[in-house]
């Protein structure tokens, strides 16, 4: 699997360009806007996918973005080519991830060639996947009762979350419906 090539670009297609590597041309698949901003010797990490009509190279400037479009790609119905808008989609990689964690489907479904059901199914599966390090710690039963009230999860972990430490899971849940109701 090729995961990283340092080369010269040679040539700059739609949607693509042409990464020469030890005299060795390496089709890259690329979002024309970001593969015009590249220009002489550059390093680009490949997501390498292999196809009945051929193996396919997409091209992420940062680790950040391979690991994302990895991630991306583990949720079904995502391909790398839908990773890659996705990844590109932001005005950064950090932006991506936190609308995804904040659960923001209008973000996801604005990219091309992302639909609503695919942003819910995006969402619904990464959320909370994309950040390192153990996320906010709430009370499990509390949150419980409250997605038992029509809530969703993330409506009720945000809620939690911002109580702090309050006393028993009933207060909790009560500070916490008073947070939703706003």
């Amino acid at each position: 699997m090729i995961s990283m090539l340092t080369g010269t670009i040679v040539h700059h297609g739609i949607g693509f360009l042409i990464l020469r590597v030890a005299g060795v041309g390496y089709r890259l698949t690329l979002p024309e806007s970001i593969a015009h901003g590249l220009s002489g010797e550059i390093t680009l990490y490949t997501h390498h996918v292999t196809r009945d009509d051929g193996p396919e190279l997409f091209g992420f400037t940062t680790m950040a973005g391979l690991e994302l479009c990895a991630k991306l790609c583990d949720v079904n119905g995502v391909g790398p080519k839908i990773a890659q808008k996705i990844v590109y989609g932001g005005r950064s990689i950090e932006e991506v991830i936190e609308k995804v964690t904040k659960g923001d489907v209008e973000f996801l479904s604005g990219i091309p060639g992302v639909g609503k059901k695919t942003a819910q199914k995006i969402i619904l599966e990464l959320q909370g996947k994309l950040v390192d390090g153990p996320g906010p710690r709430v009370d499990e039963e509390a949150m419980n009762a409250l997605m038992g009230l029509g809530y969703t999860k993330l409506q009720a972990e945000s809620a939690l979350s911002d109580l702090g430490e309050v006393g028993g899971t009933e207060e909790k849940i009560r500070a916490a419906l008073k947070t939703l109701g706003r």
